[in-house]
């Protein structure tokens, strides 16, 4: 006589009808916002590491999950006030203006001068030209948490869209 084994696939069931498009979109993107903030909280460790911050200045390394797409990015850059009245990515340097210094740390200046080298006179009939305003060198912070990270970030996403997926699936009883 054979067994008889019977399975209740009720709970699998509803599973897969509670995971209809927009909730699988919603688990992975949950996955991606995961790994975005562990990619950007390396990168602020790296932006700390190089140069001296504040609050305002590391809220210009944003963390942005795709909308469309499968995907995020971290980038830098700054973003100006709207109706909220945050400013994102500004250092208010001595005079009290306000600048895009992280773009500039990441990517290095090139020498600046004052008057385009050309000569005019100063007191006492002296000719001088144009006074060099410096440069600001490359940090690099961006590249090296990309160095850091690239190898890391495939297999870190996978073990959260996993992590992602069973959390539903647990919150259906299906495991």
């Amino acid at each position: 006589m054979a067994a008889t084994m019977r399975y209740d696939d009720e709970n699998l069931q509803r599973l897969f009808a509670e995971l209809d498009t927009k909730k699988r979109l919603k688990a992975l993107k949950g996955a991606f916002r995961r790994e975005a903030n562990r990619v950007r909280k390396t990168a602020l460790n790296n932006l700390r590491g190089s140069i001296r911050t504040d609050k305002d200045l590391e809220r210009g390394v944003r963390a942005v999950v795709f909308k469309r797409k499968a995907g995020f990015r971290v980038t830098i850059g700054t973003k100006k006030a709207g109706k909220n009245g945050k400013e994102y990515g500004f250092h208010i340097n001595r005079k009290g203006h306000k600048k895009p210094v992280l773009i500039w740390a990441e990517a290095g200046t090139k020498w600046r001068k004052s008057k385009k080298a050309t000569r005019y006179l100063v007191g006492g009939g002296k000719w001088r030209t144009g006074r060099t305003r410096g440069f600001m060198k490359r940090y690099g912070f961006m590249q090296k948490t990309l160095t850091e990270v690239r190898d890391s970030v495939t297999d870190s996403l996978h073990n959260e869209i996993i992590n992602s997926i069973t959390k539903e699936a647990k919150k259906h009883g299906c495991t």
